[in-house]
């Protein structure tokens, strides 16, 4: 009889044993997915808005009328301080009017919908300060041209972005689109 207390006291010590590292195991894996770190991605639905917005023709012209120049144009004469001619208002001006209505109109920024925050960046980077050295990489060599954002990115569930490239000698400009989602 000792024989089979004795086992039995083993096998009920093996299975309290099995519990609490199930447990420890179950707790452990409800606080590493409860953080709920952001997942960050490239979007195509981003890169497709971008690359569509830079045909955009707005209602600016810099030469002459009807030349009126598309997103892509405005950026560059933005960059340069041009004048729009038929508007009597600077280049950027009408770029942060146009564009941030269409980025507004696009996409549903509330704390209700799925897009909870976006930010457009605009910025010129150097490509002979980005080659000369590793350490001119740093972000001293953007030169911001414009900046803008609706919502708070503090409780993204995940966020995605995409860029769109537009060279402009010796460099290329940038327009970058980060969403958050909720």
């Amino acid at each position: 009889m000792k024989t089979k207390n004795k086992s039995q006291s083993e096998i009920v010590g093996f299975a309290v044993i099995i519990v609490i590292v199930t447990v420890i195991g179950l707790i452990f894996l409800s606080i590493s997915i409860g953080r709920g770190e952001k997942i960050e991605r490239t979007s195509v639905e981003i890169s497709d808005f971008l690359q569509s917005t830079m045909y955009h023709t707005t209602n600016c012209t810099t030469t002459f009328t009807p030349n009126y120049e598309s997103i892509q144009e405005l950026i560059k004469a933005c960059y340069r301080n041009e004048n729009c001619i038929n508007l009597d208002k600077q280049a950027c001006a009408v770029l942060e009017e146009d564009y941030s209505k269409i980025v507004k109109h696009s996409f549903n920024v509330s704390d209700d919908s799925r897009n909870k925050a976006y930010k457009l960046e605009i910025y010129y980077e150097n490509r002979r300060e980005v080659n000369a050295s590793s350490a001119s990489r740093a972000s001293s060599n953007k030169e911001e041209i414009m900046n803008f954002t609706e919502g708070n990115f503090k409780n993204c569930s995940s966020e995605a972005g995409a860029s769109q490239a537009i060279d402009l000698y010796p460099g290329s400009i940038k327009v970058e689109l980060d969403m958050c989602y909720g």
